[in-house]
């Protein structure tokens, strides 16, 4: 049993948020005056922020941290209860008095001795307090802090009520309970509505199977998405926002809506490459992924999804990214995205695309499942198991819309509910397969930013339109620079010096490094109580290349004229250019400070910003039991008629982007079960 803040707590956590984001003396306010860069800004604005109290937004921060899993809400109440007294404070502070009494200068120096700490949990502690802190403030559509940085913190002109999408698409009817329940049975079940679950229910339904698509969140029709971080994270998230390592080192996200990932994705569109291919073909003995049909099916997801490089505009970000690229000679390329080629300025897609242009399972799979083949669709409701009888899959049980348990009937079910999500399922369901859950891979990565003399607008234009290759297996591209996620990943050194930072923004190019691991995993930890969260570790050789990627960022940032550059290592000052000094790569000062970021490391104690995108291959196909969950059909070695599709499946990581490649792998498998029925129908 969870227990809500008592009064006590919630003062604690008043008090960090006033050192994390605090008032300025007149004093402090001078030193902003002076190192802010001149704007068409407000003074008045500048002057609000400079005022403005994190604890003003105690309230929000209180329901961001009781929405965390109970195990976590509790840890961090008792260490709220421990901050309360002065005995228990001089434990984690060293002052033997209650952490609301003390000044906001002890309290920072607090924090600070926490990210500075040979203690990892008390360096888990500033981590904690500082991303979840500044994450919660920034999303705040009314954010005092956004006038003074130039940003909006929502897409203005595509949340007009009267807003008319440029490709607009007709409503997808959802069942309700009493349609259900009229139903009898359906001939296939398709638990996920992302990449694999999305493509497998279109292939089934055009083969004529009568399919039913049970999706765990909710449906929004492009009319319906909410463009700010605060609400579009709390809607189209599972768990409504990043999960964390069980360990806290590391976080990835997986979505839950209508449409999955595809739905909340930056519309990237990579084809898997060759060496992938052939290390699942000859490696794990996967002949599909060295075949011609592999091609043929990925071209079939390219024209089903529109993915090409047309219509691409760079944003300045991008600009920025691919002329420092080329400067020092690192491949840089456009990046494919699935908008048919329609030109799409708009950094908000994360959050869904209100102009339906990103071609999403929703408007495009799932589209065709329906208006074609009359497939249904069931959202807001969660299976919690396969019905299993007689070792073949005859059915699932579900939660219908968080009320009505119901046991819904068909002659096979497809698990598409994602890495995190599907080995769950199949252990509740009674599977015991040793690989359900393990083999965890995702692209391990890390951020680098840079801070210029002109501004970027990050948060504006075209999102993820470039990439560029330091290696292989080594990718640099540019997020969009929204500032509940931005901030949330990056150090924080001080009151002052994390204003200073805020006020910044429109100058600041982020860049995000992602890798394909050769020897890191990990696993995804499933309770009953259907919390999931994972560990992974990453190897001395991947950690090693991730170092080395940091390095090229960094080169890649000042190569393309940036003042400032500074990483995600906590105990790594951030390398200043004066203002009368040129910004070269060869500068020696540059050279020593790049040897520092070198020896401090990546991964290490004391870093924060590790993410690992694209969580995959924790249900892998495999030759034999012993190698994987499922067949290289995708059934499962255990249950007949149960399968599944999606990233689950990858024997290994892609290197890239997922999405294309789930795609294609849900066509093999909906080609697998159509030749089955049409086996037995013989």
């Amino acid at each position: 049993m969870v227990a809500e803040f008592t009064e006590s707590q919630i003062k604690v956590l008043a008090a960090v948020a006033d050192t994390i984001v605090p008032p300025l003396t007149e004093q402090e306010e001078s030193v902003i005056a002076e190192s802010h860069p001149v704007t068409a800004i407000r003074v008045a604005d500048v002057s609000n922020y400079t005022k403005y109290s994190g604890s003003s937004d105690i309230s929000r921060i209180v329901a961001n941290i009781s929405g965390f899993p109970p195990d976590a809400k509790n840890s961090i109440q008792g260490i709220l209860d421990t901050l309360s007294t002065a005995d228990g404070a001089f434990e984690l502070t060293g002052h033997r008095k209650e952490f609301t009494s003390l000044t906001r200068a002890e309290r920072e120096n607090v924090l600070l001795s926490w990210k500075s700490s040979a203690s990892p949990p008390l360096v888990g502690l500033y981590r904690l307090f500082t991303s979840a802190f500044l994450g919660t403030i920034y999303n705040n559509v009314n954010c005092p802090a956004y006038p003074a940085m130039g940003y909006e913190g929502l897409d203005s002109i595509r949340s007009k009520p009267d807003y008319q999408a440029t490709n607009p698409t007709e409503h997808l009817p959802m069942l309700s309970f009493k349609e259900l329940s009229q139903i009898q049975r359906f001939d296939a079940i398709v638990v996920g509505s992302g990449s694999g679950g999305g493509v497998c229910a279109a292939e089934l339904a055009a083969a004529g199977q009568s399919l039913l698509v049970i999706e765990k969140g909710a449906y929004y029709h492009e009319t319906e998405f909410k463009l700010n971080e605060e609400e579009g994270n709390s809607r189209l998230l599972d768990t409504g926002g990043p999960i964390m390592s069980e360990d806290g080192s590391m976080v990835t996200s997986a979505a839950s809506t209508l449409g999955g990932g595809t739905t909340v994705n930056y519309a990237a569109s990579f084809k898997p490459p060759h060496d992938v291919r052939e290390k699942w073909g000859k490696t794990y003995g996967l002949s599909y992924f060295v075949s011609p049909q592999f091609a043929i099916d990925l071209e079939r997801v390219y024209k089903r999804i529109g993915a090409t490089t047309e219509g691409i505009k760079h944003n300045k970000a991008n600009q920025l990214l691919i002329s420092g690229c080329q400067k020092l000679g690192y491949d840089v390329h456009d990046v494919p995205k699935n908008t048919s080629g329609r030109a799409h300025e708009c950094s908000w897609c994360p959050y869904g695309c209100r102009d339906a242009v990103k071609n999403s399972t929703t408007n495009t799979w799932l589209r065709d499942a329906h208006e074609k083949h009359n497939a249904k669709f069931l959202d807001r409701s969660q299976v919690t198991r396969v019905l299993i009888q007689d070792g073949k899959a005859i059915g699932v049980e579900c939660i219908v819309h968080g009320e009505n348990k119901a046991n819904i009937y068909a002659d096979r079910v497809v698990v598409s509910a994602g890495p995190l999500r599907t080995p769950g399922l199949l252990i509740n369901s009674g599977l015991t397969n040793e690989n359900i859950g393990r083999h965890l891979r995702v692209h391990p990565g890390t951020v680098a930013y840079g801070i210029f003399d002109e501004p970027i607008d990050p948060h504006k234009g075209s999102i993820v339109t470039a990439v560029g290759y330091c290696t292989d297996r080594i990718k640099i591209m540019v997020p969009p620079g929204h500032a509940g996620a931005f901030y949330s990943v990056l150090p924080w050194r001080g009151g002052v010096k994390h204003k200073q930072l805020v006020l910044k923004h429109r100058y600041i190019l982020p860049v995000m490094v992602i890798m394909s691991e050769k020897e890191s995993s990990g696993h995804v930890i499933s309770k009953p109580n259907g919390e999931v969260t994972f560990n992974y570790s990453i190897s001395k050789v991947d950690g090693d290349s991730l170092q080395q990627s940091l390095d090229d960022a960094i080169q890649i940032l000042c190569a393309a004229g940036a003042r400032e550059i500074h990483t995600a290592q906590l105990g790594i000052n951030p390398f200043v250019f004066s203002k009368d000094e040129e910004i070269r790569n060869d500068n020696s000062r540059f050279t020593s400070w790049r040897e520092e970021v070198k020896q401090y490391g990546l991964p290490g104690h004391g870093v924060t910003g590790n993410y690992g995108p694209h969580p995959m291959s924790t249900c892998r196909f495999g030759v034999s039991p012993e190698s994987g969950v499922t067949k290289p059909s995708g059934e499962t070695w255990e249950v007949k008629n149960l399968y599944v599709a999606d990233a689950s499946l990858f024997p290994s990581s892609t290197g890239t982007n997922p999405m294309v490649t789930t795609e294609a792998v849900a066509i093999h498998v909906a080609s697998n079960i159509i030749d089955d029925i049409k086996l037995r129908s013989l």
